[in-house]
């Protein structure tokens, strides 16, 4: 049986432990130290601070700047998605990013999109917060973006806000996935639309319950839900026309590229001073996760919903 963790972790912390305060201290140290944050910098952000997965289509992966260009390319594919759902009429945009880890999204589409008015990011990890708050000040944009510390499965915002709701690879850590979804839905307004991405838990077959468990317990996943589950925890806190959009195969590439740049930073010498054995740790992990995309150990994509407007 082939098991993976995210990188090389201490079980006293990265565990599936049942305690929230546990948990949401093992995702700060997942990513909220410097040596993190410059590594998902350098191997998922080709050296900015967009570190998501991407979606692949009509990006050779060969071109310099390939992940950064297919992690802004997934930004954009869920916003045009959440903003063609939305009933909210014309006007002024505002939408929440939960779980914005470096704000990198919300810079991007608010630089790209005028009609947007706020953007509000609202994520757990201080030291990521400090860089989103910096980067919209650098840009000009704090009128627009505000950063907010705090956890989305206890939102500390206002009912019926936001015309959206948007998270990109950050529910995979939510402590308790309907909670999260129900804060999700509190704050969107009525005609308003959620969107968000993360990995899942897989059926692929052959695949035991521990090994399942195990990824999850090693990567700060209490709540491991399949797609499906997930659809039908939207739909039980009152989100409507739910839907989930498999993107499998485009996480195979990001590892497959993410593999790639690990192994060329350990063969440049390490020019960035990155931690050595969290590089050797993800190279291996990395491989891992190519081989159980392939056995289905999880799946990846889009669940979008509506929230129905009032009557």
């Amino acid at each position: 049986m082939t098991t993976t963790t995210a990188a090389q972790v201490d079980p006293a912390i990265y565990a599936k432990s049942g305690d929230i305060s546990k948990h949401l201290e093992g995702v700060k140290q997942q990513y909220d130290t410097q040596n993190k944050i410059e590594f998902y910098k350098q191997v998922m952000g080709d050296g900015t601070a967009n570190i998501h997965f991407g979606k692949w289509d009509n990006v050779d992966l060969e071109t310099e700047g390939a992940y950064g260009k297919a992690s802004e390319q997934m930004t954009d594919y869920m916003f045009d998605l959440v903003s063609g759902l939305c009933e909210c009429g014309e006007g002024d945009f505002k939408y929440v990013d939960l779980g914005s880890g470096t704000g990198a999204a919300a810079l991007r589409l608010v630089k790209m999109h005028p009609h947007i008015k706020h953007a509000t990011c609202l994520n757990l990890c201080d030291e990521q917060n400090a860089l989103a708050t910096k980067e919209a000040a650098d840009a000009g944009l704090t009128s627009r973006i505000e950063v907010i510390t705090g956890t989305y499965e206890d939102a500390p915002l206002e009912d019926n806000t936001y015309d959206a709701c948007f998270s990109q690879d950050a529910f995979v850590h939510a402590f308790e996935k309907k909670q999260a979804f129900k804060e999700a839905f509190r704050v969107t307004k009525p005609g308003g639309a959620f969107v968000w991405c993360d990995l899942m838990c897989g059926s692929g077959e052959g695949v035991s319950d521990e090994e399942l468990q195990t990824f999850a317990a090693t990567n700060m996943v209490n709540d491991w839900l399949s797609p499906e589950e997930n659809v039908a925890a939207c739909e039980a806190v009152g989100w409507k026309d739910v839907k989930f959009v498999d993107l499998t195969a485009d996480i195979r590439i990001s590892f497959q590229l993410m593999l790639k740049k690990v192994e060329k930073i350990l063969a440049d010498g390490n020019p960035a001073g990155i931690d050595e054995k969290l590089l050797t740790s993800y190279k291996t992990n990395l491989g891992n996760r190519i081989t159980q995309v392939d056995r289905g150990v999880f799946k990846w994509g889009v669940v979008h919903a509506k929230k129905p407007t009032a009557n």
